[in-house]
């Protein structure tokens, strides 16, 4: 997620209120189903035997497991019918449960193949309602089927039909299928959409081929143009999809990408989640909402597509919060931070600088007149944050992280920072890590004084409040 202080005031602002109220082909291309009118799904016949209700209360107790690790959830989804169907696979456990998170889903039926599945949906606290099924403890890994009905949403928790576009991030996709958001939790995915209105296309990954956070799949539908940018060396096809009248825009936020994206493949590790990337302009809105990490297709709010950075940003992600995914949501300062620098080491490569404009942002958090600082690494817990309604959801993460990479990188070589980064990243890709083991991971490539150097930024910077820095040498005026 890119994010600078006007983007976060407003979104922060947006989603912080809403959480207290609240056809893709087998070659994995995206989904490109043209509307030919939504053939309405069958409406749920009632829950089928074995559904325990709200609570569970008709039916003996189902054990809960909240530990079963999800291999991968292939979903099918009808936006005319707002039904679903996901069939998820376990990995094989003596347990003989598993829970899910469900938002406000409607379950109708959970089978395998040899029928009813023993289940219950617990609505004691409607804003934590979970499913409960009964699993088989032998036979290998377990597969089934759960068919729901899902809601309408309003933008940046769900399905919102009005803007034709899903917003999973961070623990919203309860709202569209049944999963689990802890940040460390990974999985694959296949996603087939239908019921998409005539003269629309739907752009969505038809595979997510290696472990990704719940958040990642995603779906955006409308009139699309469709710009193939170019391929890299790796042989990454680069795309972006534009709403009517954004060609120049389009262009515009995009003239690096490709460059970008072989930067990216070259200097830190080959991409895994598909060989065809791109930017998808999301209509958030009016105004620049920065944009969401949903790759291999990540979307950049239409009011800010023209910008190179965010486009860059959100491209980065493929490396850093979704590659290495964050163990923890104090750990965010791994995704955040990293990939705010990235940005801006990539871009320099090829004479554009962002700099000036990342000054200005940490100007205005560091600046107490503003109160907006806050500490960017408070790891000292995990995931006993809701990072929605906490101070680390704030631009601080993003520029205290960028800032401090450059002066890590200023220490102990450019170089050698791009080694650490991408040794780190072939050692955790499409599993969890903390910051504190990437920081330890950059001492260990780098001599004595260099992990000294390392150890002092890291305090400055990232574990203590006030920015070592004079906030008016930040942001001179034009």
């Amino acid at each position: 997620m890119y994010r600078a202080h006007l983007r976060i005031s407003t979104l922060a602002a947006t989603l912080s209120l809403l959480t207290l109220a609240a056809c893709g082909g087998d070659d994995g291309t995206p989904g490109s189903t043209e509307g030919q009118g939504g053939q309405g799904g069958q409406g749920g016949q009632g829950g089928q035997g074995g559904q325990g209700g709200e609570g569970g209360a008709s039916q003996p107790p189902v054990g809960q497991d909240w530990t079963r690790d999800i291999l991968s959830t292939d979903l099918d989804l009808d936006l005319t019918a707002l039904t679903g169907r996901a069939t998820i696979s376990l990995l094989a456990s003596t347990s003989g449960a598993a829970s899910f998170e469900i938002g406000d889903l409607e379950i109708v039926a959970v089978t395998d193949a040899a029928g009813v599945l023993k289940h219950a949906v617990d609505a004691s606290d409607p804003e934590a309602r979970r499913l409960d099924v009964e699993v088989p403890a032998e036979g290998g890994d377990p597969t089934f089927t759960v068919e729901y009905r899902f809601s309408a949403h309003a933008l940046y928790t769900g399905w919102t039909p009005e803007a034709g576009v899903s917003f999973l991030w961070p623990y919203f996709c309860k709202n569209l299928f049944p999963c689990k958001s802890d940040p460390s939790d990974g999985l694959r995915f296949t996603m087939n959409v239908t019921g998409v209105a005539e003269g629309s296309t739907a752009i969505y990954p038809a595979e997510i081929p290696a472990d990704a956070p719940s958040y990642m799949p995603a779906l955006a539908v409308a009139a699309f143009t469709d710009i193939d940018l170019g391929t890299t060396t790796a042989g990454t096809s680069v795309h972006v999809w534009h709403l009517p009248g954004q060609n120049a825009e389009a262009l515009e936020g995009t003239a690096h990408l490709v460059d970008a994206f072989d930067f990216f493949e070259t200097t830190y590790g080959p991409y895994t989640f598909g060989d065809r990337v791109g930017t998808v302009s999301a209509d958030w809105g009016d105004g620049d909402f920065g944009g969401m990490e949903h790759h291999p297709y990540w979307h950049v709010s239409r009011g800010g597509l023209h910008g190179e950075e965010v486009n860059v940003h959100e491209a980065a992600h493929g490396w850093f919060g979704n590659g290495v995914r964050v163990a923890c949501w104090e750990d965010f300062v791994l995704s955040e931070g990293v990939v705010t620098y990235l940005a801006a080491h990539a871009l320099d490569q090829f004479g554009v600088d962002v700099w000036p404009g990342y000054g200005c942002e940490l100007q205005y958090h560091c600046d107490p007149a503003n109160g907006a600082n806050t500490v960017a690494l408070p790891d000292a817990t995990c995931n006993e944050i809701d990072l929605l309604n906490d101070p680390l959801w704030s631009g601080v993460p993003y520029y205290k992280g960028a800032y401090f990479f450059r002066e890590v990188a200023q220490a102990i070589g450019v170089d050698v920072l791009d080694q650490a980064l991408a040794s780190f990243y072939a050692a955790h890709v499409n599993g969890a890590a903390h910051m504190a083991d990437l920081l330890d991971h950059i001492k260990a490539t780098t001599d004595t004084a260099g992990a000294a150097a390392v150890d002092e930024l890291t305090e400055a910077w990232l574990r203590t409040e006030a920015c070592p820095v004079d906030i008016t040498t930040l942001c001179p005026d034009p």
